[in-house]
């Protein structure tokens, strides 16, 4: 061969190499395509995780050679980690296979055995589930907070018949707030036997489900239908009672009082201007909406805050006629605090976002509104004392006009009628203080529970909180705090599940964005049967395992292809780095469960260790041009 050859071919491969040291990453060069990360090609030896596993031999189904192995001696259940999420504790994965299977109304006593809101959560939940829902390493998560919707929404009422509501017990529980921190409790406590009064200062009972978010989110019927099931275990509830004080109200009688007034006071910012004309306090707008008073808007708004309650603000605003609509935060874009969802259906509508905003004051016209000075923030933190440190970009003064100015930077409690009672302790005068596990403050028989404890939190984490102070109130009035009942019929046996569904997430339906702005009608819309039935199935059904009695390959025949690991529902196969085997004879190739396992004295790659998984660099990226964004 002559040197020409060799001469030609090394400059070839200089010329690709160089060219590849200028191409732009793959991230950029395909801005609107899905990137994936293969999880074959990792590594020269298979770890076996035996936490995720199920034995649900889909790796053994999926192996071209054959070579797995595995003997499974008996079924189980586990907590799946969407139901580890939810701060109720609702059976997901229980509730999603009753829907697969056509029977919404036994979904619903699943989830009727944790919460006594499942209409409020089905459309307005924050739902943690999905974050953790295994699905989302696949594809996306189940949309379970939907198909809670879609299942209440065909509910014929079989959890009735399991509910049981046991004798009087003689004893008085004072309950001040009706939001859904304390009609959670009252509606235990009224199951348990005991008497259990609700107090309420506004003129309906709901709280913030009431007063807090926005009719287009959570119509009004649909509240109060689930308040009228909560008055029919004997629950009373006093609208238009605001309790001053806790002394006086502790005079009247009663064994327990729990505090769960939430935080009905929004926070306004100390910035010069504050006091202008045109701004408005979050709390204060959505009350005043949701009560029918009159509120002046003007056509160019800006809101201050990331949240869902700032968008709920922003959109708000577009309905009582502003034009044009901004939500300024201190947050980056993917860092902000309100959900995806809400995000999304936001700039539908029309809402322009400001990220990493700062705010320095407040300008005016003849005493009324005409802008905020913002800054653009690079960084921000907190130090050990809370206080916040802002690294702010150099000459990047500018100000975002408006007419109206919307604080919505947070919410905290009233605690006027705690004051002067020595014996509770307050978190920095903005919450009460409490012991997590019980709900009890420092004064005897006095609990709390809701965003009076956490601050401004979610509605499924105020029944959580509820449920919580049922069970401590029941104990401290001589019961055994058992609140929990079995409402849904026993499930047949069923499998874990060994083929993923292929279809993608879907979205329910909801007006178009420029019909929907003109009035506070219900922005989404249900699930159809088929539709829901066809989600439901795309659960993994993580809460069904068996207990793998023997997990064995043959490396004397693994070529690997990595099949095994790509085809695993549970991700419970890594490929991890090792030294190449040396051996001869064939069975000592043959590895069991004990071999498979990951040990510190192996040299693997970090990528078969899920927990620190997310900060290495993705190695190999498949584009999915089926799922090109149009």
């Amino acid at each position: 061969m002559r040197f020409e050859r060799y001469g030609t071919g090394m400059a070839k491969g200089m010329s690709v190499t160089i060219s590849h040291l200028f191409r732009k990453p793959i991230t950029t060069q395909y801005p609107e395509e899905r990137l994936t990360v293969s999880r074959r090609i990792r590594g020269n030896e298979l770890i076996w995780d035996e936490e995720r596993c199920c034995g649900c031999y889909t790796c053994a189904k999926s192996c071209p050679q054959g070579v797995i192995h595995i003997r499974t001696v008996e079924d189980g259940m586990v907590t799946a980690p969407c139901a580890q999420a939810c701060p109720a504790g609702i059976n997901v994965p229980a509730y999603n296979r009753f829907i697969a299977e056509g029977k919404p109304a036994a979904a619903v006593a699943v989830i009727r055995e944790k919460i006594p809101f499942p209409v409020v959560c089905g459309r307005i939940c924050n739902h943690p589930c999905e974050t953790e829902c295994v699905r989302a390493n696949y594809d996306d998560a189940v949309s379970i907070r939907v198909l809670k919707r879609f299942a209440i929404e065909h509910d014929t009422g079989l959890w009735k018949i399991n509910s049981k509501i046991a004798p009087s017990t003689g004893k008085r529980v004072a309950i001040v707030g009706a939001g859904p921190g304390g009609l959670t409790t009252a509606y235990y406590l009224a199951k348990l036997g005991h008497s259990a009064t609700v107090f309420e200062a506004l003129p309906e009972p709901g709280g913030m489900m009431r007063y807090g978010i926005p009719e287009y989110r959570l119509p009004t019927e649909a509240l109060a239908a689930e308040i009228e099931e909560i008055k029919a275990v004997g629950v009373e509830i006093k609208t238009n009672s605001r309790i001053e004080s806790l002394d006086k109200l502790l005079e009247q009688g009663f064994d327990a009082v729990l505090l769960a007034f939430g935080a009905h006071q929004g926070i306004k910012l100390p910035l010069p201007g504050a006091d202008l004309e045109g701004v408005i306090i979050n709390a204060t707008l959505l009350r005043d909406v949701r009560l029918g008073k009159e509120v002046k808007m003007g056509k160019r708004v800006v809101v201050l805050g990331g949240g869902n309650v700032a968008f709920d603000c922003a959109r708000t605003a577009l309905r009582l006629g502003a034009t044009n609509v901004a939500v300024a935060c201190l947050e980056a874009r993917d860092k902000m605090l309100s959900t995806p969802d809400e995000i999304m259906e936001g700039e539908e509508e029309g809402i322009i976002i400001h990220p990493s905003h700062t705010f320095t004051k407040i300008v005016g016209d003849d005493g009324h509104v005409s802008g905020i000075e913002c800054l653009d923030v690079r960084s921000f933190g907190f130090d050990k004392e809370g206080k916040l440190k802002l690294d702010t970009i150099k000459d990047s003064e500018h100000i975002l006009p408006a007419d109206t100015i919307i604080f919505a930077v947070g919410q905290v409690p009233e605690l006027v009628m705690i004051e002067g009672v020595s014996d509770i302790k307050t978190v920095r005068r903005r919450t009460i203080e409490v012991d997590s596990a019980t709900m009890v403050t420092g004064k005897e028989g006095v609990f709390a529970a809701g965003d009076v404890v956490s601050g401004t939190a979610s509605v499924v984490k105020a029944i959580a909180g509820g449920r919580q102070a049922a069970i401590s109130i029941d104990k401290y009035l001589g019961g055994e705090g058992i609140i929990d009942e079995t409402l849904a019929p026993p499930e047949e046996k069923m499998l874990p599940q060994t083929e993923v569904a292929k279809w993608e997430r879907v979205r329910p339906p909801a007006p178009l964005p420029g019909e929907r702005i003109k009035n506070f009608t219900e922005v989404e819309l249900g699930l159809s049967e088929e539709t829901a039935v066809k989600e439901a199935e795309r659960c993994l059904r993580c809460d069904l395992t068996f207990v793998v009695d023997k997990f064995e390959v043959d490396m004397g025949y693994c070529i690997f292809c990595g099949l095994c690991v790509e085809s695993c529902p549970h991700y419970a196969l890594f490929m991890a780095y090792a030294y190449e085997r040396a051996k001869y004879r064939r069975q000592e190739l043959v590895f069991n469960k004990e071999d498979l396992l990951l040990s510190d004295e192996k040299q693997s790659s970090g990528y078969a260790r899920p927990k620190i998984e997310v900060t290495l660099p993705q190695q190999t990226l498949l584009l999915d041009r089926d799922r090109v964004k149009k």
